[in-house]
């Protein structure tokens, strides 16, 4: 009998500590969406992932999405560097963009995957990091330790696959 009052304060703290976590990371999105440039325009963070001393920021606008890097300065986010857009709605299932970030060492190709069939996506040496998003959006990226398509090399080829390995999508041909 006497373990029932224990399960009860374990499962209220354990309540409590997760709902305060959730209060966190919002208003780390909330800081961050302040830091933005007036000239840069975005309708929402869509993922912040942590990248060597910084984060890679997703984010949706009118014209896809983007991505920016911010880095912590003391107890605000300071906006680092942007990228381009790819398409949120591609009509192959997958959508594509190349990125190098020089000031910051920071390579990477990524963009999001419509088709449900496409489960992996990867390059010829790396596999892809994908995020499930509310709403079943998929964003997919793959950092590179090296600049992407420099002194006249191609981007890489980035190939969507099904759950048993068979290649969907090729980009490019």
């Amino acid at each position: 009998m006497r373990l029932k009052p224990w399960i009860i304060v374990v499962i209220t703290m354990i309540l409590f500590v997760a709902s305060g976590c959730t209060k966190n990371e919002e208003s780390i999105k909330e800081r961050i969406q302040k830091e933005f440039p007036s000239d840069f325009q975005n309708e929402g963070i869509l993922h912040a992932e942590m990248i060597g001393n910084g984060l890679l920021v997703f984010f949706k606008n009118n014209e896809g999405l983007g991505t920016g890097f911010f880095k912590q300065q003391s107890n605000n986010w300071e906006w680092v560097t942007g990228s381009g857009y790819t398409n949120l709605n591609p009509d192959g299932g997958l959508s594509v963009i190349h990125s190098n970030m020089d000031e910051i060492a920071l390579y990477f190709s990524y963009g999001v995957i419509t088709d449900p069939d496409i489960f992996e996506v990867q390059s010829l040496e790396n596999k892809a990091k994908i995020i499930q998003m509310s709403g079943g959006t998929r964003i997919w990226f793959i950092t590179y330790e090296n600049s992407i398509g420099q002194n006249g090399a191609l981007p890489p080829t980035i190939i969507g696959l099904s759950k048993e390995g068979e290649q969907i999508i090729t980009i490019p041909d």
